[in-house]
């Protein structure tokens, strides 16, 4: 089904990627493309020499020793208290390899970025600084931002938005109003509140037959779309006139 004229990706709507990108622009970051999460281009790389070990250990993240692994692995260990959560272990670790090269030296580099996460809730996208390894990384939030932070605070020449996100509180939000598109809503929050829980309108929105934009896109092989507030009216507007015109078809 065709979309209506007054629809115009990247002007009226928006897919997830999209947003993200203007949320990593926003902030003069760069989105990395084709990556299998939302994640940023590297702001700054660090190679961890005995100085920055330092710098570490006063903030409580300390080389562990790792005996099954014959020496040919480095452990820094993130031994602040850790979020628990019941059936899972603390992801607060990185290892590094040792150097192909020399034997007696471990890859220590840890690259800063960032994690995109979308929040409905919040209105707006979510920036969760990483410190990513160059071997095994954490997975945790709370140990990444705290190398994130020791990295940063530590560095005169750290990128402004590197130092914007060490002085949060480790979840930083830029919002829709920030980058331009206060009152942004999925189309498919949109339909819920156009059917008002009528079921059976609800139905023939999802097979995506009737309505038009349809406003389940994603679920047919399509993304997920982003409304801008000014366009909102005109959907449900040609939404309800394709309702009518339904049901007059099967008035016999």
């Amino acid at each position: 089904m065709e979309e209506k004229t007054f629809l115009t990706m990247g002007v009226d709507s928006f897919t997830l990627l999209d947003l993200l990108r203007r949320a990593a622009i926003y902030k003069g970051l760069k989105l990395l493309e084709n990556a299998s999460r939302a994640c940023s281009e590297p702001i700054k790389e660090y190679a961890l020499d005995d100085n920055l070990l330092a710098v570490l250990a006063k903030h409580g993240i300390k080389q562990q020793a790792r005996p099954d692994c014959n020496h040919e692995i480095f452990t820094l260990v993130d031994h602040n208290p850790q979020e628990t959560i019941t059936g899972w272990v603390p992801s607060n670790y990185w290892n590094f390899k040792l150097l192909n090269d020399d034997k007696r030296k471990f890859d220590l580099r840890v690259t800063l970025s960032v994690d995109f996460m979308l929040s409905l809730g919040k209105r707006g996208i979510m920036f969760l600084p990483q410190a990513r390894g160059s071997f095994v990384s954490a997975g945790d939030l709370k140990p990444n931002f705290r190398i994130f932070k020791a990295l940063v605070e530590c560095d005169n020449n750290a990128p402004a938005i590197a130092r914007e996100l060490a002085a949060s509180d480790g979840i930083f939000l830029v919002t829709w109003t920030e980058f331009g598109l206060s009152g942004i809503r999925r189309l498919s929050d949109l339909f819920a509140e156009f059917v008002n829980q009528n079921e059976t309108i609800m139905r023939l929105g999802r097979k995506g037959e009737v309505f038009n934009p349809a406003p389940y896109p994603h679920w047919q092989s399509g993304e997920e779309l982003f409304i801008t507030e000014p366009a909102q009216p005109k959907i449900v507007q040609a939404w309800r006139m394709q309702l009518n015109e339904y049901r007059a078809c099967l008035v016999v």
